[in-house]
């Protein structure tokens, strides 16, 4: 997925002070997803804990990939952080009705190509 490496690298690439929105503006917010995907109070319940853990994932491989001492481990880390996103977005499409799995997927597509338009221009714009 070339997607995963363009949000890893806007993660690697992006400013100290814009990390923590950029590490949240990767996954939709959950709230994001409630109104949305018109969520119960149960798919809600069962949802928050998975967009927690995703939100440290996400912290996690960051910090991996910064300290990453070669190119093939942050090959590694890259595939491992492709696990995890494809391992979260299966959860997640466990606990939705069909209708609501094709409105989470525009949702994620929508995200991917704000992440994406973002990466780009803090490539544009360095130095």
């Amino acid at each position: 997925m070339r997607l995963i490496g363009i949000v890893l690298c806007a993660l690697v690439a992006a400013p100290a002070f814009t990390q923590n929105q950029t590490l949240r503006d990767s996954v939709p917010s959950i709230d994001a997803v409630r109104n949305r995907l018109h969520l119960t109070p149960q798919q809600e319940e069962k949802l928050r804990p998975m967009f927690v853990q995703r939100e440290q994932q996400l912290y996690e491989t960051r910090s991996k990939l910064e300290t990453a001492a070669s190119s093939s481990a942050k090959r590694e880390v890259l595939r491992a952080a492709k696990s995890d996103a494809q391992s979260f977005n299966t959860q997640v499409e466990s606990v939705l009705d069909a209708s609501q799995k094709a409105e989470w997927r525009d949702l994620r597509d929508e995200t991917r190509e704000k992440v994406k338009e973002r990466y780009e221009r803090q490539q544009e714009s360095r130095p």
